[in-house]
């Protein structure tokens, strides 16, 4: 555990000025500062790059809006097969989180539903501890303990058992003066909707900046600008 908050700080990122009531923003215009080659990093709705030059970008970013699509519009293009695919570690194909995605949501009919569900599950039952390992959501699933991998694992191997498409989010959070390394899951419910079962935070605060999407072999990509950027916030 205190190997692990280490790790986090050494790889936390300064920023200038800082944040007040940073769970409550819900609109933060910022400047990223990095290596010459930072140029692309994961645009939504919720996240917007409003300029960029060689090691720099400008980015406006939005709280979710934690209120469910009024209609289920078409489907999405940008929704793919491996949005809902079992993996080495999101299991979402194993009887037990099968089984525990089916206790979760059993009886509610729509996506938003669901989503709710999983979320304050994950949530209430995962400890929240720092911690060193290949984050598994059938080892989390058995132990119910670990940190912002383990709980969105988790998540987004039971959304994909209950037949919801999700994904894995890698980026920074604020916290105390600093912005350090967090993951959350994005889950497609009429649109890709990010939330934090981590922090209990149904619609994921204007502070997430999502750097990356997808597991380890992507997350290990961050080697490489963790430690080297900063962030300006634009008043």
């Amino acid at each position: 555990s205190a190997a692990a908050e280490d790790l986090l700080a050494a790889m936390a990122v300064p920023c200038t000025p800082p944040i007040d009531q940073p769970r409550a923003q819900k609109r933060l215009d910022l400047t990223l500062l990095g290596p010459a080659k930072l140029d692309r990093i994961v645009e939504s709705p919720r996240q917007i790059i409003r300029g960029r030059t060689p090691g720099t970008l400008k980015v406006r970013l939005y709280a979710d809006d934690a209120v469910p699509p009024a209609a289920t519009p078409a489907p999405d293009p940008a929704v793919s097969s491996n949005d809902l695919a079992a993996t080495l570690y999101i299991q979402s194909d194993h009887p037990l989180i099968r089984r525990q995605a089916e206790s979760i949501t059993g009886g509610r009919t729509s996506a938003w539903e669901k989503a709710v569900a999983l979320h304050d599950w994950v949530c209430k039952n995962v400890d929240k501890k720092p911690t060193i390992s290949l984050p598994s959501a059938l080892d989390v699933l058995k132990q119910r303990q670990g940190d912002c991998n383990e709980h969105t694992y988790l998540f987004v191997a039971l959304a994909r058992a209950a037949g919801l498409p999700a994904k894995i989010r890698v980026g920074l959070i604020y916290d105390d003066g600093l912005f350090y390394y967090h993951a959350w899951p994005s889950v497609y419910v009429g649109r890709w909707w990010d939330l934090d079962p981590t922090l209990g935070q149904m619609a994921a605060d204007a502070t997430h900046i999502a750097l990356l999407e997808g597991e380890l072999t992507v997350q290990l990509k961050l080697v490489n600008v963790l430690g080297r950027l900063r962030v300006e916030i634009v008043r």
